[in-house]
C-alpha cells in the first residue's frame, strides 16, 4: 500500500496551482454543469448535511453552501484544503462550510450525511470496495450518494488517446454503469438512477492540453450550445463519463 504521506505529497503537487475561489459557479458552467444538474435534482431541501469527498478547490462545496446547505469538504491535499478555507472566507460562507484533510478511505469518518458527492475520485483509489463501504456507513437512512467516474466505453479511451492522460492524473481503472452499479448494490446501496454523460467533443476538450485552455472561454450561452452538440454525440459514439445515484434505505 502507498504510504499516506507519499499520496498526500502527490496530490499537494497536483494542487499547487489551485487558486482561491472568488465567485460561485453558475448552473451552466461548462466544467461542472453535468454534476450540478444531478445535485440540483437530489438536493431539494435546504439545510441538508452534505459532504464532498475529494473536494479539491471546493467549487461544488461553495455552490451547495450558497443554496443554504451545510457542507463539509474532505481532501487528502493540505494545499487544496488551505485554498478552500481561504475561499470560504472570501465568499462569506464560513458559517456553512467546513474543510478537513482526510485520507479517504483509509481514514474512518464517523459523521453521517444526507448527501455525499463522490465525483471523479473512485478511479484514483486502490481499494474502491472499501471506499463504497465507508460511504454506506457515512450515509443517513434515506441518504444519497452521487458518484461520477470515467467510462471504460469512452471513445477516446477505446482509441488509446486517453491512456496517457489516465496515467498522468493517476486513474487506476475505469468503470461501466453495470459494474459500478453492482458494486454499490453488493454493499447494500440501492441504485436509483444512472446516467451516461460527456460526449467525445467535451472529453477531447478536457484531455487535450491545448484545447483545454479553450474550456475557460466556453461561458454563458456558448456553454449551452457546446453542451447540446456534445450530448448529440453520446448515443452515436458512446459516453466518456458515467453517473451513479445510489441510496441507503436501511
Amino acid at each position: 500500500m502507498v504510504k499516506p504521506d507519499i499520496r498526500q505529497k502527490k496530490y499537494d503537487l497536483f494542487h499547487k496551482q489551485t487558486k482561491v475561489q472568488l465567485k460561485i459557479v453558475p448552473k451552466n458552467n461548462f466544467t461542472y454543469r453535468n454534476i450540478i444538474s444531478y445535485i440540483d435534482k437530489y438536493l431539494k431541501n435546504k439545510e441538508q448535511k452534505v459532504v464532498d469527498i475529494g473536494c479539491g478547490a471546493g467549487t461544488i462545496c461553495f455552490y451547495i453552501a450558497n443554496e443554504g446547505n451545510n457542507v463539509s469538504g474532505f481532501d487528502i491535499s493540505s494545499k487544496a484544503i488551505k485554498a478552500c478555507k481561504e475561499s470560504s472566507r472570501v465568499l462569506n460562507l464560513d458559517n456553512l462550510t467546513r474543510f478537513k484533510i482526510v485520507d479517504f478511505p483509509e481514514e474512518y469518518v464517523e459523521e453521517k450525511f444526507d448527501l455525499i458527492i463522490f465525483s471523479e475520485v473512485i478511479e484514483h483509489l486502490r481499494n474502491d470496495s472499501l471506499a463504497l463501504k465507508r460511504i454506506y456507513t457515512m450515509l443517513n437512512k434515506g441518504g444519497i450518494v452521487i458518484i461520477t467516474t470515467p467510462s471504460i466505453h469512452a471513445p477516446l479511451y477505446r482509441l488509446g488517446y486517453a491512456k496517457s492522460f489516465d496515467k498522468r492524473v493517476g486513474h487506476l481503472r475505469r468503470y461501466t454503469v453495470e459494474g459500478l452499479s453492482k458494486q454499490c448494490e453488493d454493499i447494500g446501496l440501492k441504485v436509483i438512477e444512472v446516467g451516461k454523460t460527456e460526449g467525445i467533443l467535451r472529453n477531447f476538450l478536457f484531455l487535450n492540453p491545448i484545447m483545454g485552455k479553450i474550456v475557460r472561454l466556453i461561458k454563458f450561452s456558448i456553454s449551452d450550445v457546446v453542451a447540446f452538440i456534445d450530448n448529440i454525440t453520446i448515443p452515436i459514439f458512446g459516453e466518456s463519463n458515467i453517473i451513479i445515484i445510489a441510496q441507503r434505505n436501511s
